[in-house]
Order: structure tokens, then sequence, then C-alpha cells
């Protein structure tokens, strides 16, 4: 037995028949504008059933009627057709609409989680080396705790103790004092009688230095 292949044609839209009637007539947009004084702009939208490109639905309406009478269609079922067509654009829009609202704003992903775990590793790199050239560049901390500049001593040695930051070079009187590995120090000195000055400086890795200069007065 053979079989007769049939193809189903899908009703066409108001636009096509809009279209495929003006082009029977053999006319232009420019031209149908002329005669039914409904903007060319306006009738190219209905026919590309493009609804943002129109004005309100009333007057939508009326520039059926007129384009359907000039095109010798029935306009009842024009208006009916336009009417249907753009409850179903509506009732469609609705649905994408609740969609999206029922879809979460914002997912957490393993995706994401990689990439902000990949962020925070990099700020905190960068954070660090920053702090770091920060600090290089800028004079490094010196604070003397003992003894206090124009201290009278009775004896013939002092002990200077400091603290300092770690990494740095210092000296007093241009020696060499050993750092812990916090940056203090406590180094002995011998007196003379009489006043004696020390001059500390600490130097970082870039030579930025802070310099400090105590005097002790000693009496023995």
């Amino acid at each position: 037995m053979d079989f007769t292949r049939r193809t189903i044609k899908s009703p066409r839209s108001l636009g096509e028949i809009l279209k495929s009637a003006r082009k029977k007539r053999e006319l232009t947009l420019e031209q149908a504008e002329e005669e039914t004084k409904v903007r060319a702009r306006y009738l190219e939208a209905l026919e590309n059933n493009t609804d943002e490109n129109l004005p309100a639905p009333v007057y939508v309406i009326g520039f059926l009627a007129k384009y359907a009478d000039f095109l010798e269609l029935n306009k009842e079922k024009i208006i009916r057709q336009f009417n249907e067509e753009r409850g179903l654009k509506r009732s469609n829009s609705q649905i994408m609409v609740a969609r999206r609202l029922k879809e979460p704003f914002f997912q957490i992903t393993p995706r994401f989680l990689t990439i902000a775990a990949i962020v925070v590793a990099m700020l905190a790199i960068f954070g660090y080396i920053g702090y770091s050239v920060y600090n290089l560049s800028s004079p490094p901390n010196l604070e003397i705790s003992s003894p206090s500049s124009d201290q009278v001593i009775t004896e013939d040695r002092a002990e200077i103790i400091g603290k300092t930051d770690e990494g740095v070079t210092l000296t007093i009187n241009s020696q060499t004092v050993f750092l812990d590995d916090k940056g203090n120090f406590h180094q002995e000195v011998r007196l003379t009688p009489g006043l004696n000055s020390f001059e500390i400086i600490a130097v970082n890795q870039l030579r930025k230095e802070n310099v400090k200069i105590i005097k002790i007065l000693a009496e023995y």
C-alpha cells in the first residue's frame, strides 16, 4: 500500500498575512503609508510582529482596521488574530518572568568556590608583597628602652636594650650588634668618666636607616 505524504502547514502569523497581501498588490510600505496615512514604521512592525515598535493597542487596532481595508482583508478577522497573538505573547512573557523569579539570583557552584579561593590567595600574596615593600621602603623601627638619654650611671659599664625590625643590621658606634629572631637586642658598652655618646643605627635591606643618639653621664 502506498502512502501519500502531506505537508501540514502551520497557520500563518498576522504579520505574514499582511505582508503577503501587500506584496500581491505589488506595493511598498511607503505607498501603503501614503494611502492609509499610517506610518511605514508601524506597518513594518505589524508585518514583522514586533510589538515593541508599536504604540498602545487602542491605536494599533485602528491602524490594523485601516490597513486591512486597504489590503481588502477581513478586518474583524485580522483584529481578532492580533488580539489572540498578543494574548499568547503576554502569556509566554508572564511564564518567562515567573521562571526567572523562581530561579535563584545567585548560586554557589564548585567553579565559583575555586575562583573565589584563587582570588583570595592572590589578594593575600599581593597584600604580603605590598606590606613587605612598604616595610623595606620605610626606615626601620628603632626603640631604645634602656638606658634613657642623659641618664647618670655610677659604674663603668651600661647595657643598651632595645628593639628593631627583623632582618635589620644594627650598629652601636659602628660596631655590629646581634639581634634575636624578633629584632630584640641588648649590648653592654664601656663608659668613661663624663658624658658618653652612643650612635645607634638600624639599616634595612634597601639601605633605609633610622638613627638614634643617646648620651650617658658616667660618674664613678
